[in-house]
């Protein structure tokens, strides 16, 4: 004996299960991605108290005259991402390539068009905790200056970070 094929059951039931599926796959796709995760928005504002007292202690602690390194890592021309020698001395500030850079046939710097100061990363640390977009943030200060010794800011888009160095810091002049 052969079976029928009852139309409308099977198909509305289909229809129904489809349905379920791919409500089932929007709200995953909407709790993982577009959802904040939670913690999040705790977590930068932790850090930025955190870095408000660095920089208090900073500002208390800042020598008079100091040079240190500055780099920069993301994906950025080599101008960008290429060490230099940061110094300041009494207000007075300046900044060195280690090396002049190639940055066309005969031409050499010597010194980066933007170089970027202790200040600035507090600047550029601040921003990034106080932004809506609410990247991952990962800083460590040094213990005696207060200094942000590396600051690691990973946001949301594909390949959007950036990660500042300061190292071999040395102090020329106390207050």
């Amino acid at each position: 004996m052969k079976r029928s094929w009852r139309q409308g059951v099977y198909q509305s039931t289909t229809l129904v299960a489809v349905a379920l599926l791919l409500m089932i796959l929007f709200v995953s796709v909407g709790y993982f991605f577009l959802i904040p995760q939670p913690g999040s928005s705790q977590q930068n504002t932790e850090l930025l108290a955190q870095m408000t007292l660095q920089r208090e202690h900073w500002e208390d602690m800042r020598p008079s005259s100091f040079r240190y390194v500055v780099r920069r890592s993301c994906f950025c021309d080599s101008e960008t991402v290429t060490p230099y020698v940061a110094k300041e001395e009494r207000g007075y500030k300046t900044a060195e390539y280690r090396v002049e850079l190639e940055s066309g046939p005969g031409k050499f710097l010597k010194s980066p068009r933007d170089p970027l100061w202790i200040d600035n990363i507090f600047v550029e640390l601040a921003d990034a905790l106080a932004s809506e977009h609410e990247p991952l943030v990962d800083v460590t200060y040094d213990e005696t200056l207060g200094y942000p010794e590396t600051v690691n800011i990973v946001y949301p888009q594909p390949d959007a970070y950036i990660l500042y160095s300061i190292y071999d810091f040395e102090i020329i002049e106390h207050r």
